[in-house]
């Protein structure tokens, strides 16, 4: 699986399929391993206002996908996914039959890429997404720096 645990952060565009141009959207995503599969913690913001705000279950099944659960607000999608080769695939669905999800997760040169539809009630969206984990920036007084240019106050 392309997503290993850990944070991962990125950047991204959602537009409905009649518009031109994109909402541009700031997102940060928590995978965490578990007894059962993957929890994705996902958080999207647009202008500094959360857009989405999301937990994804992933759990593999019996015939070699993976079960997938999000909740979001106050309804949760079910679906399927493949995702043990390039690029992932997946599709989920609600009980009303009226929200769709679908997209895919791929790899490229320095990043992961993530490509969807959704379609609710009728209104079709396309989204796109680059994620790069998030690096831990280390601090404190035994810092060595290895650049001849940069010296340190002893």
């Amino acid at each position: 699986m392309i997503l290993e645990p850990g944070h991962w952060v990125g950047r991204g565009s959602y537009r409905a399929i009649d518009q031109t141009i994109g909402v541009q959207f700031e997102a940060t995503i928590e995978v965490q391993e578990n007894e059962q599969g993957l929890t994705a913690e996902i958080r999207a913001e647009t202008n500094g206002k959360t857009a989405f705000d999301g937990i994804f279950l992933i759990v593999p099944d019996e015939y070699g996908t993976y079960s997938l659960t999000l909740r979001y607000d106050s309804f949760n999608l079910e679906g399927t996914a493949k995702l043990e080769s390039v690029p992932h695939l997946a599709i989920l669905w609600s009980d009303e039959a009226d929200t769709y999800v679908t997209f895919s997760v791929f790899t490229l040169p320095d990043s992961h890429g993530v490509r969807g539809f959704v379609r609710h009630k009728g209104d079709l969206s396309t989204w796109e997404l680059a994620l790069q984990p998030r690096h831990q920036v280390v601090t404190g007084e035994n810092i060595v720096s290895f650049d001849r240019r940069r010296r340190f106050n002893r």
